[in-house]
């Protein structure tokens, strides 16, 4: 038979492992709860993410659009100026103001001397124009 040392060696041996699995279990619900309370935080930041590439995506959209936009603006006064050009040097031609004061872009040519840049400036037709009616290009 068990002598009584080492039945209250055994008791106490017991009561300290009750005591820590008391412990443990006390420990393990805290980790339980702590990892509940971040699946929450995870789902909620899980949320605000796809809500923000949703929003994201469409601000894309609307730059594409507003880019689109303006890029069909910008032909549009384009194609104003043109046609606002067109019109001046038309009624300047039809008033007999000469081709030099109506268009700066065109050189008269007679024996006249232009920079590079200057030459380069001018619209194809007007650097035709001045070469062949004895214009010069210096550097």
């Amino acid at each position: 038979m068990f002598q009584s040392k080492e039945i209250a060696s055994l008791k106490a041996a017991l009561l300290d492992a009750q005591t820590s699995g008391a412990s443990a279990a006390a420990v393990l619900q805290e980790a339980q709860a702590e990892l509940a309370s971040a699946t929450s935080i995870n789902a909620e930041l899980s949320a605000s993410l796809d809500a923000l590439n949703a929003t994201v995506a469409e601000n894309a959209a609307a730059l594409a659009a507003a880019e689109a936009a303006t890029i069909a603006a910008d032909a549009r006064a384009v194609a104003a100026e043109a046609a606002v050009d067109a019109q001046v040097l038309e009624r300047l031609a039809s008033a007999g103001v000469d081709p030099i004061k109506r268009d700066p872009q065109a050189k008269d040519g007679d024996g006249q001397t232009l920079t590079r840049a200057e030459f380069e400036a001018l619209k194809p037709s007007a650097r035709s124009k001045f070469i062949k009616e004895g214009g010069k290009v210096t550097a």
